[in-house]
Protein backbone atom coordinates (compact mmCIF):
# COMPACT_ATOMS: atom_id res chain seq x y z
CA UNK A 1 0.00 0.00 0.00
CA UNK A 2 1.53 3.32 -1.20
CA UNK A 3 2.39 5.32 2.15
CA UNK A 4 0.37 8.74 1.06
CA UNK A 5 -2.77 5.73 1.75
CA UNK A 6 -1.60 4.27 4.45
CA UNK A 7 -1.26 8.09 6.21
CA UNK A 8 -4.54 8.61 4.61
CA UNK A 9 -6.36 5.67 6.46
CA UNK A 10 -4.01 6.01 9.81
CA UNK A 11 -5.54 9.61 9.93
CA UNK A 12 -8.88 8.92 9.19
CA UNK A 13 -9.13 6.37 12.02
CA UNK A 14 -7.43 8.67 14.38
CA UNK A 15 -9.98 11.18 14.06
CA UNK A 16 -12.89 8.79 14.29
CA UNK A 17 -11.10 7.79 17.46
CA UNK A 18 -10.62 11.10 19.08
CA UNK A 19 -13.99 12.91 17.51
CA UNK A 20 -15.77 9.55 18.96
CA UNK A 21 -14.40 9.94 22.79
CA UNK A 22 -14.13 13.71 22.45
CA UNK A 23 -18.33 14.03 21.19
CA UNK A 24 -19.06 10.93 24.29
CA UNK A 25 -16.82 13.25 26.80
CA UNK A 26 -18.69 16.34 25.90
CA UNK A 27 -22.08 15.45 25.62
CA UNK A 28 -22.16 12.63 28.26
CA UNK A 29 -21.74 16.00 31.00
CA UNK A 30 -23.99 18.28 28.97
CA UNK A 31 -26.91 15.53 28.08
CA UNK A 32 -27.64 14.39 31.61
CA UNK A 33 -30.10 16.80 32.18
CA UNK A 34 -31.71 17.23 29.21
CA UNK A 35 -34.76 15.43 27.68
CA UNK A 36 -34.33 16.87 24.25
CA UNK A 37 -32.49 13.66 22.39
CA UNK A 38 -31.13 16.20 19.91
CA UNK A 39 -29.80 19.77 21.53
CA UNK A 40 -27.32 20.37 19.50
CA UNK A 41 -29.01 19.88 15.89
CA UNK A 42 -27.30 22.79 14.26
CA UNK A 43 -23.60 21.67 14.87
CA UNK A 44 -25.01 18.01 13.71
CA UNK A 45 -26.27 19.59 10.57
CA UNK A 46 -23.21 20.73 9.82
CA UNK A 47 -21.15 17.89 10.42
CA UNK A 48 -23.22 15.98 8.40
CA UNK A 49 -23.15 17.97 5.84
CA UNK A 50 -19.22 17.27 5.85
CA UNK A 51 -19.78 14.00 6.01
CA UNK A 52 -21.89 13.80 3.21
CA UNK A 53 -19.90 15.81 0.98
CA UNK A 54 -16.98 13.51 1.79
CA UNK A 55 -19.06 10.39 1.06
CA UNK A 56 -19.67 12.23 -2.07
CA UNK A 57 -16.35 12.62 -3.25
CA UNK A 58 -14.88 9.11 -1.78
CA UNK A 59 -16.92 6.42 -0.70
CA UNK A 60 -19.95 6.76 -2.62
CA UNK A 61 -18.14 6.70 -6.11
CA UNK A 62 -16.19 3.54 -4.34
CA UNK A 63 -19.34 1.61 -3.83
CA UNK A 64 -20.82 2.38 -6.71
CA UNK A 65 -17.68 1.24 -8.74
CA UNK A 66 -17.30 -2.06 -6.34
CA UNK A 67 -21.15 -2.70 -7.50
CA UNK A 68 -20.17 -2.60 -10.85
CA UNK A 69 -17.17 -5.14 -10.91
CA UNK A 70 -18.69 -7.53 -8.74
CA UNK A 71 -21.98 -9.72 -9.01
CA UNK A 72 -24.28 -10.19 -6.24
CA UNK A 73 -23.28 -13.59 -4.97
CA UNK A 74 -20.02 -12.26 -4.61
CA UNK A 75 -21.31 -9.00 -2.56
CA UNK A 76 -23.40 -11.12 -0.53
CA UNK A 77 -20.57 -13.36 0.12
CA UNK A 78 -18.41 -10.70 1.12
CA UNK A 79 -21.17 -9.14 3.41
CA UNK A 80 -22.10 -12.72 5.04
CA UNK A 81 -17.86 -12.87 5.75
CA UNK A 82 -17.56 -9.61 7.52
CA UNK A 83 -21.10 -10.70 9.37
CA UNK A 84 -19.87 -13.86 10.69
CA UNK A 85 -15.87 -12.12 11.24
CA UNK A 86 -16.91 -9.61 13.20
CA UNK A 87 -20.25 -12.12 15.58
CA UNK A 88 -17.90 -12.84 18.52
CA UNK A 89 -18.76 -9.12 19.29
CA UNK A 90 -22.38 -10.12 19.19
CA UNK A 91 -21.76 -13.32 21.33
CA UNK A 92 -19.84 -11.54 23.68
CA UNK A 93 -22.57 -8.93 24.29
CA UNK A 94 -25.49 -11.86 24.47
CA UNK A 95 -23.65 -13.20 27.21
CA UNK A 96 -23.70 -9.85 29.15
CA UNK A 97 -26.92 -9.20 29.05
CA UNK A 98 -27.20 -12.27 30.29
CA UNK A 99 -28.83 -13.99 27.35
CA UNK A 100 -26.82 -17.32 27.98
CA UNK A 101 -28.40 -19.71 25.85
CA UNK A 102 -28.73 -17.10 23.10
CA UNK A 103 -24.92 -16.56 23.23
CA UNK A 104 -24.52 -20.39 22.98
CA UNK A 105 -26.61 -20.85 20.07
CA UNK A 106 -24.73 -17.68 18.28
CA UNK A 107 -21.38 -19.14 19.30
CA UNK A 108 -22.63 -22.71 17.49
CA UNK A 109 -24.00 -19.94 14.69
CA UNK A 110 -20.10 -18.91 14.43
CA UNK A 111 -18.50 -22.40 14.59
CA UNK A 112 -20.85 -23.69 12.29
CA UNK A 113 -19.90 -20.37 9.46
CA UNK A 114 -16.70 -20.71 10.15
CA UNK A 115 -16.10 -24.18 9.11
CA UNK A 116 -18.84 -25.57 7.20
CA UNK A 117 -19.48 -21.97 5.69
CA UNK A 118 -15.73 -20.83 4.78
CA UNK A 119 -15.02 -18.81 7.08
CA UNK A 120 -18.15 -17.01 6.66
CA UNK A 121 -18.76 -16.88 2.88
CA UNK A 122 -21.61 -18.94 2.68
CA UNK A 123 -24.61 -18.54 5.40
CA UNK A 124 -24.63 -22.09 6.80
CA UNK A 125 -26.41 -21.98 10.05
CA UNK A 126 -29.22 -20.18 8.98
CA UNK A 127 -30.33 -23.47 6.82
CA UNK A 128 -30.35 -24.81 10.26
CA UNK A 129 -32.05 -23.19 12.38
CA UNK A 130 -29.08 -21.12 13.71
CA UNK A 131 -31.11 -17.56 12.91
CA UNK A 132 -28.87 -14.11 13.11
CA UNK A 133 -28.58 -11.92 15.31
CA UNK A 134 -27.44 -8.32 16.21
CA UNK A 135 -25.95 -7.45 19.41
CA UNK A 136 -23.37 -4.73 20.35
CA UNK A 137 -22.04 -2.98 23.54
CA UNK A 138 -24.40 0.09 23.04
CA UNK A 139 -27.38 -2.40 23.41
CA UNK A 140 -25.97 -4.12 26.50
CA UNK A 141 -25.45 -0.77 28.45
CA UNK A 142 -29.35 -0.20 27.31
CA UNK A 143 -30.17 -3.67 29.14
CA UNK A 144 -27.94 -2.46 31.77
CA UNK A 145 -30.21 1.02 32.13
CA UNK A 146 -27.76 3.37 30.37
CA UNK A 147 -30.05 6.04 29.08
CA UNK A 148 -29.68 6.40 25.90
CA UNK A 149 -28.14 10.04 25.67
CA UNK A 150 -28.07 13.13 22.91
CA UNK A 151 -28.08 12.71 19.51
CA UNK A 152 -24.93 13.62 17.77
CA UNK A 153 -23.06 13.11 14.53
CA UNK A 154 -19.81 12.10 14.49
CA UNK A 155 -16.65 13.15 11.52
CA UNK A 156 -16.58 10.61 8.86
CA UNK A 157 -18.24 8.12 11.32
CA UNK A 158 -21.96 9.69 11.19
CA UNK A 159 -24.56 9.09 13.84
CA UNK A 160 -24.87 7.79 17.58
CA UNK A 161 -26.13 8.82 20.98
CA UNK A 162 -23.66 8.98 23.85
CA UNK A 163 -24.51 5.38 25.15
CA UNK A 164 -24.21 3.93 21.14
CA UNK A 165 -21.12 5.87 21.49
CA UNK A 166 -19.33 4.88 24.24
CA UNK A 167 -20.45 0.85 22.89
CA UNK A 168 -18.46 1.81 19.52
CA UNK A 169 -15.58 2.75 21.36
CA UNK A 170 -16.05 -0.87 23.05
CA UNK A 171 -16.78 -2.43 19.69
CA UNK A 172 -14.04 -0.99 18.00
CA UNK A 173 -10.98 -2.05 20.36
CA UNK A 174 -12.50 -5.70 20.39
CA UNK A 175 -13.59 -6.02 16.92
CA UNK A 176 -11.72 -9.21 15.98
CA UNK A 177 -9.96 -7.05 13.06
CA UNK A 178 -7.70 -5.32 15.79
CA UNK A 179 -6.26 -8.69 16.78
CA UNK A 180 -4.88 -8.74 12.52
CA UNK A 181 -0.98 -8.58 13.09
CA UNK A 182 -0.10 -7.72 9.64
CA UNK A 183 -0.87 -3.96 9.33
CA UNK A 184 -2.01 -4.08 5.49
CA UNK A 185 -4.18 -7.13 6.02
CA UNK A 186 -5.82 -4.99 8.56
CA UNK A 187 -6.22 -1.84 7.17
CA UNK A 188 -7.31 -3.84 4.14
CA UNK A 189 -9.99 -5.72 5.43
CA UNK A 190 -10.97 -1.98 7.19
CA UNK A 191 -11.13 -0.39 3.71
CA UNK A 192 -13.23 -3.49 1.86
CA UNK A 193 -15.69 -3.47 4.60
CA UNK A 194 -16.20 -0.04 4.60
CA UNK A 195 -16.86 -0.16 0.72
CA UNK A 196 -19.18 -3.26 0.85
CA UNK A 197 -21.39 -1.33 3.86
CA UNK A 198 -21.25 1.76 1.86
CA UNK A 199 -22.99 -0.59 -1.36
CA UNK A 200 -25.31 -2.52 0.67
CA UNK A 201 -26.73 1.04 1.84
CA UNK A 202 -27.25 3.03 -1.86
CA UNK A 203 -30.63 1.47 -2.97
CA UNK A 204 -32.06 2.16 1.09
CA UNK A 205 -30.32 5.74 0.55
CA UNK A 206 -33.63 6.21 -2.58
CA UNK A 207 -36.22 5.73 0.37
CA UNK A 208 -34.90 8.68 2.20
CA UNK A 209 -37.60 11.90 1.34
CA UNK A 210 -38.11 15.34 2.93
CA UNK A 211 -35.52 16.67 5.59
CA UNK A 212 -32.47 14.47 4.70
CA UNK A 213 -31.54 15.15 8.53
CA UNK A 214 -34.63 14.73 10.06
CA UNK A 215 -35.27 11.41 8.34
CA UNK A 216 -31.98 9.67 9.02
CA UNK A 217 -31.86 10.96 12.55
CA UNK A 218 -35.54 9.08 13.86
CA UNK A 219 -34.62 6.30 11.42
CA UNK A 220 -30.87 6.03 13.74
CA UNK A 221 -32.58 6.29 17.42
CA UNK A 222 -35.66 4.14 16.37
CA UNK A 223 -33.33 1.60 14.97
CA UNK A 224 -31.35 2.00 18.50
CA UNK A 225 -34.47 1.78 20.53
CA UNK A 226 -35.43 -1.58 18.42
CA UNK A 227 -32.61 -3.30 19.06
CA UNK A 228 -32.12 -2.09 23.33
CA UNK A 229 -35.77 -3.48 23.10
CA UNK A 230 -35.34 -6.53 21.28
CA UNK A 231 -38.30 -5.56 19.05
CA UNK A 232 -40.56 -3.85 21.45
CA UNK A 233 -40.56 -0.34 20.80
CA UNK A 234 -42.65 2.14 23.47
CA UNK A 235 -44.06 5.35 21.85
CA UNK A 236 -41.82 8.53 21.84
CA UNK A 237 -43.49 12.27 21.01
CA UNK A 238 -39.98 13.13 19.92
CA UNK A 239 -39.94 11.14 17.03
CA UNK A 240 -41.46 11.27 13.72
CA UNK A 241 -44.09 8.69 12.33
CA UNK A 242 -42.39 8.93 9.02
CA UNK A 243 -44.86 8.63 6.90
Amino acid sequence: MPDTAHDFIGFTRLIIQRGIIAGIVMFSVACATVDNPDPFEGMNRKVMAFNDEADRLILKPLAKGYINITSEPVRRSVSNFYDNFAYPITILNQFLQGKVRLGFRDLGRFVVNTTLGLLGFFDVATKFGLEQHDEDFGQTLGVWGVNSGAYFVIPLWGPVTTRSGIGDIASFYTHPVQFVEDEYVRYGLFIVWAIQTRASLLEAEELITGDRYLFIRDAFLQRREFLVNDGVIEEDPFLDDME
